[in-house]
């Protein structure tokens, strides 16, 4: 889940509503710069469903109590969540071995600088390794290495602009933004060669620039509001709330 601060509460958006929103973000894209459109339809799958390993977490709340707040998507227990990430791309493939090959890529590049540092780490590299072998080896695609490198970028970026929209307050100014985002995406493109830039105009507007999507669109998502009552080990809800948000895209 992506947790967020916001005064006396938390606001709480689910993996699954987050990988929705980019999955729209990725249904709005450019027809013109959609490479390999043959596949479009087994990407797409992959960025609706890239984070579904999350949907059993994710009906729970739970609370690190060293940090004295709900666990993210970032801090969750590391056991747990290769496990699950494992389930969750075998699911990816029983609909499409394509689709399963960019969802494990996309769950190594978490790990590209802790291999071999860690027993659990590697050996989930090791099984993803094998994964992508045998399913790469199971498909007849032309280009295949150049179009999952192109796929695996939209599924970046749409991963990455929805990050930004929901770990940020709503409206942020440029330079209070978090960190990740702020100077810009990693992706580029051939209508983008020095990468995107995205930035609040209003509590609901994000300005994205250049533009990579055929029009301007608005996405609506479920956020669970919470307030929370510790006591080291335990937490309470004592108020939970839901409360939908809406993202507009816009160019600059």
């Amino acid at each position: 889940m992506i947790v967020r601060k916001n005064g006396d509460r938390w606001e709480i958006i689910k993996q699954h509503d987050h990988a929705y929103l980019s999955f729209q973000l990725a249904c709005h894209w450019r027809r013109d710069a959609f490479p390999y459109p043959a596949l479009k339809q087994d990407v797409l799958y992959a960025i609706r469903h890239h984070d579904r390993a999350w949907i059993p977490l994710d009906q729970q709340i739970v609370w690190n109590v060293a940090e004295q707040k709900p666990y993210d998507f970032i801090d969750y227990p590391l056991q747990e969540k290769l496990q699950a990430y494992s389930r969750g791309i075998d699911q990816v493939e029983e609909q499409t071995s394509y689709g399963a090959i960019l969802c494990s890529m996309h769950y190594v590049s978490f790990f590209s600088s802790d291999k071999g540092n860690d027993p659990d780490i590697s050996s989930f590299l090791l099984h993803e390794q094998e994964r992508r072998r045998r399913l790469i080896s199971s498909l007849t695609i032309d280009s295949l290495e150049d179009a999952m490198t192109c796929h695996y970028r939209i599924l970046q970026f749409c991963d990455d602009l929805s990050l930004y929209a929901t770990l940020n307050p709503p409206g942020v100014k440029k330079s209070e933004e978090i960190d990740w985002f702020k100077d810009g995406f990693r992706q580029e493109f051939c209508f983008a060669p020095r990468g995107m830039t995205a930035e609040w105009l209003t509590d609901m507007d994000i300005q994205v620039k250049p533009f990579p999507f055929s029009t301007e669109f608005e996405v609506e998502i479920q956020v669970l509001r919470v307030a929370p009552e510790s006591s080291q080990s335990s937490v309470e809800w004592k108020s939970v709330s839901n409360k939908n948000r809406i993202f507009r895209f816009a160019p600059g």
